[in-house]
């Protein structure tokens, strides 16, 4: 009987050893991440890049089946990747504005679940560290979108110094 209850006491220990240092994020660092990623969608760099753009799509429009050369296709060619780049970055942006205000009213509801007892700690804890993941996820691919766009967007105005004149239209 002393045996068992040391084999229990060891299992209690251990299970609250494991449940002390099992990394759970906190849920102020979630609010905290929240709000730090709606600030860089919401930053200069981000209206730039979106008004470089309209001026290439103004660009790509005025030379619509206008090319001269096969170098102004060539440099039209490259100013719609260039475009495709600036416009996933702004719709990811705008898309991951509202994923964020639905994640910030999730972990809010979440938050009140769990202090009124109707939800477990694992149930918070996975939803958690779920939500911290997706907030890593998202912060991963705004790098990567914001760096592919100002890469891109680098070369834009060179591009657009090189192209050939518009031909002008025939007097009627």
């Amino acid at each position: 009987m002393g045996v068992m209850f040391a084999v229990t006491g060891l299992l209690i220990a251990a299970c609250n050893r494991d449940r002390q240092t099992a990394d759970i994020p906190d849920i102020q660092s979630i609010y905290s991440n929240i709000s730090y990623l709606d600030s860089l969608i919401r930053t200069d760099r981000i209206d730039s890049i979106g008004k470089v753009n309209d001026l290439i799509v103004a660009t790509l429009r005025n030379y619509d089946r206008r090319a001269q050369s096969p170098d102004d296709a060539a440099i039209l060619d490259s100013l719609t990747s260039i475009n495709s780049a600036a416009h996933d970055l702004i719709q990811f942006c705008s898309e991951t504005q509202s994923n964020l205000d639905l994640l910030e009213q999730d972990t809010k509801a979440l938050e009140n679940q769990y202090r009124s007892g109707k939800i477990k700690l694992i149930a918070y804890a996975s939803a958690l560290v779920e939500a911290d993941q997706t907030l890593v996820d998202i912060h991963n691919q705004l790098s990567e979108k914001t760096r592919k766009a100002l890469e891109y967007l680098k070369n834009q105005s060179l591009l657009v110094s090189m192209l050939g004149p518009l031909p002008m239209p025939a007097d009627l």
